[in-house]
């Protein structure tokens, strides 16, 4: 995942694969949490470019995942600038109960 990341990030690479010490792994779990949101991250900047000034909507689901634990999907539905209607993935989030007002 690390080599993942240092191949879109210049600035990575030269400290992750470059200068990094040899018994570094970044194996922990906190680590690979870190790495995971920041990539995150940077798809949904890039889905917000994509989108730019079109008109969009929002589509909230909800569900449980195997452990019980309620859950919010968040899309988005759009048409791009050559006039294909897209949906994007944006985020899971976990929450407490899916009422109405909780998912607002």
């Amino acid at each position: 995942m690390v080599k993942l990341f240092a191949s879109y990030n210049k600035e990575v690479k030269v400290v992750v694969l470059g200068n990094a010490p040899q018994n570094a792994k970044y194996t922990s779990r906190t680590i690979q949490k870190d790495i995971l949101d920041l990539m995150a991250c940077n798809v949904q900047r890039a889905i917000r470019n994509e989108i730019g000034n079109a008109k969009f909507c929002s589509i909230v689901d909800d569900s449980r995942d195997e452990s019980r634990k309620e859950q919010m999907a968040l899309v988005v539905h759009f048409v791009d600038k050559d006039g294909f209607v897209r949906e994007r993935f944006l985020d899971l989030i976990h929450v407490h109960d899916t009422c109405s007002a909780t998912l607002k």
